[in-house]
């Protein structure tokens, strides 16, 4: 993790086997408990943006396919819409 500015604080309490678990991680990874939180809560960010990348990506995939298997089917555009709206409510 890079070396930012810390400057604000924020207190958290831990029941003892999850602040047992974190103290030992840290040791593990030779770092202070406080670099060892933070790197949690940046990797937890980090995470979220990778799952909200990777729905977006099925989405984009998904309607590539779409628009394939349409042209493929020679689909009018009205026969296009009837489909379209066929699997938007078979995934409701």
């Amino acid at each position: 993790m890079s070396k930012k500015s810390v400057n604000r604080a924020i207190t958290v309490r831990f029941s003892t086997s999850d602040y047992n678990r974190i103290v030992h991680d840290a040791e593990q990874k030779n770092e202070s408990v406080a670099e060892h939180i933070r790197t949690i809560v940046a990797s937890h960010y980090e995470q979220i943006s990778l799952d909200q990348r990777f729905i977006d990506l099925e989405r984009k995939v998904t309607s590539r396919i779409f628009s394939i298997v349409c042209a493929v089917a020679n689909l009018s555009d009205h026969e296009r819409e009837i489909a379209r709206q066929r699997v938007v409510g078979g995934n409701q």
